[in-house]
């Protein structure tokens, strides 16, 4: 018989957590946060599409009421038209005792003619209104599901990080697990309270500017974006093809002469990156992302430059996809050429070290 039978389930060692250890459990607790946010809104996004469904529904349950009817007046028009009961009338202007019966009866028979042509157009309006409807309802279904999908796969991956967190935090010993656990709270605080306002204190203001960066161009020769002969150092004109550029000097002095916070950020150039950093009392924030060229608009789809966060940092932690994605839906950092001029669409984009060049044709 052996001394001592062998533990099921073996207790994991205990040690204290390195600094790289510390960070990442850190890391994860800021992006078990974030999740938790994500969920709540699409929670809250669920709730509306729920309502909106509802109230359509009842609306198409109104609308093929009124479809129905209109559908039976228009039937007896298209009916009366068929049978010639419509020719018969018109027969009796040739039958009128004189000119004034006749101007009357052909004020009547115009009221018929009326009624019947708003009788046909509201028929032919309610079956519009009602597929507008019916298309509406399915995209709300759609979109419900796709709603729900992603609240299910965000729920598991906040279901598998909370098991990480625990497992690892059971590795620790308890006068440093509580130590930890500290420090998630204080992170989690700081993020909340300071980090999210301060991004979107930045990002409002940074959406506000590039609305105004047009400004560059078609402002008189009265600041430093104009040469000695008057022309704008921005833009450049090759026949008929037209680039403007600008380095990420010029643009931090932008945008610092319209927002003092941007004294703060920094932003660069490199290939294909553009990163703005900056530090404000204990916090730093980082924001990597590109430009893409994209349209908006169904009726009349026009090309504009879209900016795409790829990655967000706040004191060195990386925030989650879902934050970055909350973020870009809020708020448009994207460049409009149109404001720059109307006669002009955007072609291409292109950011190289130090510099950012927009690229134009004539729009014919």
């Amino acid at each position: 018989m052996p001394d001592h039978l062998p533990d099921s389930c073996p207790s994991p060692p205990i040690h204290a957590a390195t600094a790289d250890e510390l960070k990442l459990l850190l890391q994860k607790s800021l992006t078990a946060y974030e999740i938790d946010q994500e969920l709540e809104r699409i929670e809250s996004e669920e709730r509306q599409l729920e309502q909106k469904i509802s109230k359509t529904e009842q609306d198409i349950q109104t609308q093929q009421a009124l479809s129905a009817e209109t559908r039976k007046h228009a039937a007896k028009v298209l009916r009366a038209y068929y049978m010639g009961d419509r020719d018969s009338l018109w027969m009796l202007l040739f039958s009128t005792a004189s000119f004034k019966d006749a101007l009357t009866l052909f004020d009547y028979l115009q009221m018929i003619v009326r009624n019947d042509r708003d009788t046909l157009h509201k028929h032919l309006t309610n079956q519009k209104q009602l597929q507008e409807l019916q298309s509406s309802l399915l995209t709300s279904k759609t979109s419900l599901e796709q709603a729900k999908a992603r609240f299910l796969a965000q729920k598991d991956q906040r279901l598998q990080l909370q098991q990480q967190l625990d497992a690892e935090l059971a590795k620790q010993p308890a006068a440093a697990n509580a130590v930890i656990l500290q420090q998630m709270a204080q992170l989690t605080v700081q993020w909340q309270d300071k980090g999210i306002p301060l991004f979107r204190t930045y990002f409002q203001a940074l959406a506000q500017a590039m609305k105004q960066l047009p400004e560059m161009v078609s402002a008189p020769g009265t600041n430093s974006s104009q040469d000695q002969s008057g022309l704008n150092q921005h833009l450049i004109i090759n026949g008929f093809q037209y680039t403007f550029q600008i380095s990420d000097q010029d643009l931090n002095e932008f945008l610092r002469s319209k927002n003092p916070i941007f004294r703060n950020l920094n932003f660069q150039f490199n290939s294909g990156i553009v990163t703005a950093s900056g530090k404000q009392d204990d916090m730093e924030v980082t924001i990597i992302g590109h430009y893409e060229l994209a349209t908006k608009g169904e009726d009349k789809p026009k090309t504009y430059v879209r900016f795409r966060m790829d990655q967000l940092r706040f004191n060195g932690f990386d925030l989650p996809q879902t934050t970055i994605e909350a973020m870009e839906k809020e708020f448009d950092l994207g460049i409009y050429p149109q404001m720059l001029a109307s006669f002009l669409q955007v072609t291409g984009v292109q950011v190289e070290n130090g510099k950012l060049s927009l690229l134009f044709k004539l729009a014919l």
